[in-house]
């Protein structure tokens, strides 16, 4: 069975992008546009992993993040939140999120982040700097 991954970008093309790439690598994608359509999809669909940009309409990644982590079925489920902005600035650990990536994304690198985590195996998941483009 294929892996569930949901993406979610309120930018269309790098949504598709990201979301293409997991596909060619035999991840089966869900893609949306903004929080509040991640946030329905999520407990619609139970992706195996979702990958959120942080600064989205109707709700933002870090109010995704959180919403998952309160919902019984999901908690569990791990999240990367993406953004342009600095990690700094981003209070991604206080959300519960698994990974912070800044943008832009070296989207080659990404479908081996997603194995990792969702093998939460011993080892390390790939430095955030690997994945930068």
């Amino acid at each position: 069975m294929r892996r569930k991954v949901l993406v979610a970008d309120d930018e269309p093309l790098t949504a598709e992008m990201l979301g293409l790439m997991l596909a060619f690598r035999g991840f089966e994608v869900m893609c949306a546009y903004d929080g509040a359509e991640a946030l329905e999809q999520a407990r619609r669909w139970k992706p195996d992993i979702m990958l959120l940009d942080v600064v989205m309409p109707e709700l933002e990644g870090i109010a995704v993040t959180r919403a998952l982590r309160d919902d019984d079925e999901l908690r569990e489920r791990p999240v990367i939140l993406i953004s342009s902005c600095d990690e700094c600035e981003v209070e991604w650990k206080d959300a519960g999120a698994d990974i912070f990536l800044q943008k832009p994304i070296h989207i080659v690198a990404l479908p081996d982040l997603v194995e990792c985590l969702l093998l939460r195996d011993d080892q390390p998941p790939p430095h955030r700097n690997a994945l930068a483009a």
